[in-house]
């Protein structure tokens, strides 16, 4: 999903603002006025962010109208801290207060995208390694493997891609949610790719799960789950940040 569609329900000053930023991070907004506006066009829509604060219809009743007929991602506005419990109960997948920073809408926006999309997609099965999303399980052969929930993410994007090989940056932007990375990853995101890989081999019972390909990265060595060791170490290839 390269450019995801966003509804934006809101008739307040500041929203072509809004729908600006949006663009600049990679979104495609589109600004609606009214309710019937609403309910005629999020269907064709990724996400729909609604502000509570809406004049033309009851921005609660447009949440529980949307979500009683759609499955659709929600997430509400409001300046009223009262308002994001009953945005929750009205059907939102998330709620913010506002005034809001930009950084944190992006942050919110990508994580619900990601949740929805690891939701949709079915088991992943490579050998005796199973990854289900909708269960945020993973099994190697009968054993269930308790990961906390970035070991999960960081393990199912390097399974998805076994061929490929990620560099740092990547994972920081692609697990972590990192919004600008530079090439340069500091030191304390380093230990912090390294810690949860580490974390990860030894859960899996085996190093050679996941390989280092030094000075580029990290890829999933699927012939581990045939009971083929990595290689002890893998040469740089040209390009990418360093691993």
């Amino acid at each position: 999903m390269l450019h995801p569609r966003l509804l934006i329900v809101a008739d307040c000053e500041g929203i072509q603002d809004t729908v600006n930023d949006l663009k600049r991070h990679g979104f495609d907004p589109v600004p609606v006025a009214t309710g019937a506006e609403t309910m005629a066009a999020y269907p064709d829509f990724d996400v729909v962010l609604i502000d509570l604060d809406f004049t033309d219809f009851d921005g609660l009743t447009l949440c529980r109208e949307i979500r009683r007929a759609s499955d659709i991602p929600l997430i509400g506005f409001s300046s009223l801290e009262l308002d994001q419990v009953l945005a929750l109960e009205a059907g939102c997948d998330d709620c913010v207060l506002k005034p809001y920073h930009s950084r944190e809408l992006m942050a919110r926006l990508r994580g619900l995208l990601r949740r929805v999309h690891m939701m949709s997609q079915p088991a992943l099965i490579v050998g005796q390694l199973e990854i289900d999303s909708a269960l945020r399980e993973v099994r190697v052969g009968n054993r269930l493997i308790e990961l906390t929930r970035k070991e999960f993410e960081l393990l199912r994007l390097l399974a998805t891609e076994p061929q490929k090989v990620f560099c740092r940056a990547e994972l920081l932007q692609r697990v972590w949610g990192y919004d600008d990375v530079d090439a340069e990853v500091t030191s304390l995101a380093s230990r912090t790719i390294d810690t949860h890989l580490s974390s990860i081999r030894k859960k899996l019972g085996s190093p050679d799960w996941i390989v280092t390909v030094h000075g580029v990265g990290f890829r999933f060595n699927d012939e581990a789950t045939r009971g083929r060791p990595a290689p002890v170490a893998e040469p740089a290839r040209a390009g990418g940040a360093a691993g």
